[in-house]
């Protein structure tokens, strides 16, 4: 099944001249990595081009090799003329066995004369096209690339001819109309080239080419009133994005938000002990972790450290749970927190809390300072 966008799309794409800013080609970039790619097979099958079985080896592993589930592969057969015969998407390993049967690796006795640019320019803008479609119906556009199979010259200046192109291709002259949109599409859409010598079945080589073009679009921007314009790429650009920009924003601040939560929760209390018989410089300093408790009266196995109270009791635990701190009396001996006694789990909160430890009618207070 191909693209919704390329069966509902009529609009015809052509070269344009407005390049495109750093920052929307990062934008396309990132639309084309969830997609699968567009991967066309050019083959000439003119008696030039004949693979010995080394060679034929070589080029069933590349193309095994350049193929990857999602991709959509079109497979064009050229000499004088060029069209796209097969069109498959690729899902499975099978899938990539079929494409190997179907792409012709043995020359066409029937087929004669290579036009190479007329070929380069069929499949410049018929994959422009599959993109542009995209645009149009606002899916995501992919990366795409050629794979040349030929002995012809890849992309010569405009009028250079092959001595295989016909004697009547419109590209044999500079100025025809067929000339010039080639040459617009090199210079349109952005390529990058890699070839490797294979051989052929007379001893000699040709270059199999791979020529990948990353994803792009041809913008176009018209004037509008107060002095603005009207451009395709941008609009595009948030129908696109706006939705998965915003489930990354919204993923960043909760995953920073729980980092902070997590951080805090980590990081061990300070934790002062004023009381009015010391001075300020000798006050003892506990540190408190979460799930960590500090005895109030003496030491004990399960409390990391205490606070010292008159008797041998232990009258409660101060106790962290992550961020929060309770109170946990032992009904040994009573203890009062802001001058209230308190006999069951209690939440405490603020920077300064005020302890009371009664001891024969006498009464002892501290202060515990959390920093």
């Amino acid at each position: 099944m191909i693209d919704r966008a390329l069966d509902n799309c009529s609009s015809t794409v052509t070269p344009s001249s407005d390049s495109l800013h750093p920052l929307q080609q990062v934008a396309l970039n990132w639309i084309a990595f969830w997609q699968g790619r567009d991967v066309v097979f050019a083959v000439d099958v003119t008696a030039s081009v004949r693979l010995d079985d080394q060679g034929r080896l070589r080029i069933e592993q590349i193309i095994r090799d350049a193929i990857n589930r999602g991709d959509t592969v079109y497979i064009a057969p050229f000499a004088d003329t060029i069209e796209v015969t097969n069109i498959r998407e690729v899902t499975s390993e099978e899938d990539i066995d079929e494409v190997l049967t179907e792409i012709p690796l043995e020359p066409d006795p029937d087929r004669a004369n290579t036009d190479i640019q007329n070929a380069e320019l069929f499949t410049y803008q018929f994959l422009a096209q599959q993109n542009h479609c995209r645009l149009v119906e606002n899916d995501g556009i992919r990366e795409q690339a050629v794979v040349w199979l030929t002995d012809a010259p890849l992309e010569t200046e405009t009028g250079d001819e092959w001595i295989e192109t016909p004697a009547d291709s419109p590209f044999r002259d500079v100025d025809s109309s067929e000339s010039q949109l080639r040459r617009d599409w090199l210079e349109a859409l952005p390529r990058e080239a890699r070839s490797r010598r294979i051989p052929t079945g007379d001893d000699e080589f040709y270059d199999l080419t791979i020529v990948d073009i990353p994803p792009t679009l041809q913008e176009f921007c018209t004037p509008a009133p107060s002095g603005e314009e009207v451009c395709f790429i941008n609009r595009y650009l948030f129908q696109q994005l706006w939705l998965p920009t915003t489930s990354v924003l919204v993923f960043f601040v909760t995953a920073i938000t729980l980092l902070g939560f997590w951080y805090s929760w980590q990081k061990p209390w300070r934790l002062t002990i004023e009381l009015e018989a010391e001075e300020k410089e000798d006050y003892p300093v506990k540190f408190l972790k979460s799930n960590q408790r500090l005895a109030i009266g003496d030491q004990d196995a399960s409390a990391t450290d205490y606070i010292e109270c008159p008797g041998n009791e232990i009258r409660a635990y101060l106790e962290r749970k992550r961020n929060q701190l309770y109170l946990i009396p032992t009904q040994e001996a009573p203890i009062f927190y802001k001058d209230k006694e308190v006999t069951t789990r209690t939440k405490i909160t603020g920077k300064r809390l005020r302890f009371n430890c009664p001891e024969n009618k006498k009464d002892f207070e501290f202060v515990v300072k959390i920093d």
